[in-house]
């Protein structure tokens, strides 16, 4: 299956690379150029025990891409997920603009 995340931090990097770990292939969105060019070099953001040998394995192996290109990431993707930041509102809720801008962009 053609799975993107748009996401890459906790949520979205974890997500991804247990999807790739499963035989899928993955594409990483993210609009953190930093982050990604990162991840292309095998440098993980985060510690999560395990992630950095499978984010290796599975993009040495070609399950797991990682990139900022839009089109490039949901051009053929059969399933999105979204993982973007939810900050908490001035009332104490998830702050959800950037989960609506985001399914205003795949829209």
């Amino acid at each position: 299956m053609r799975v993107t995340i748009i996401g890459s931090g906790y949520v979205g990097l974890v997500a991804g690379v247990c999807f790739a770990q499963m035989g899928n292939n993955v594409i990483c969105l993210d609009v953190d150029s930093k982050k990604i060019d990162k991840l292309k070099q095998g440098i993980i953001p985060i510690y999560e025990p395990g992630l950095e040998s499978m984010v290796l394995e599975n993009h040495k192996q070609g399950n797991l891409c990682f990139t900022t290109d839009k089109a490039q990431a949901l051009g053929n993707a059969e399933v999105i997920f979204i993982a973007v930041g939810t900050p908490m509102g001035e009332d104490g809720s998830a702050d959800l603009r950037y989960v609506c801008a985001v399914a205003e962009d795949i829209g």
